[in-house]
């Protein structure tokens, strides 16, 4: 299966909508302040993004290391 649009961690989707809030509550306990709407999407979306590269990267080097050939 492809999967290229979301992360799938043990039947749990993660996406920036699922979590724009808690950055959202983040970002303003951090800064005391309210934060702009358009900043708290832009941080999650590069979280998202960071996360599927760790993902895609950690898949793409182990993947062969689980295969182990008959002798």
């Amino acid at each position: 299966m492809n999967q290229t649009s979301s992360v799938v961690t043990g039947g749990i989707t993660i996406s920036a909508a699922t979590l724009e809030p808690a950055v959202s509550w983040a970002l303003a306990a951090i800064f005391h302040a309210p934060v702009p709407d358009s900043v708290s999407a832009l941080v999650t979306g590069a979280l998202a993004a960071g996360a599927h590269l760790a993902i895609n990267a950690l898949s793409k080097r182990f993947a062969g290391a689980a295969v182990v050939a008959p002798q």
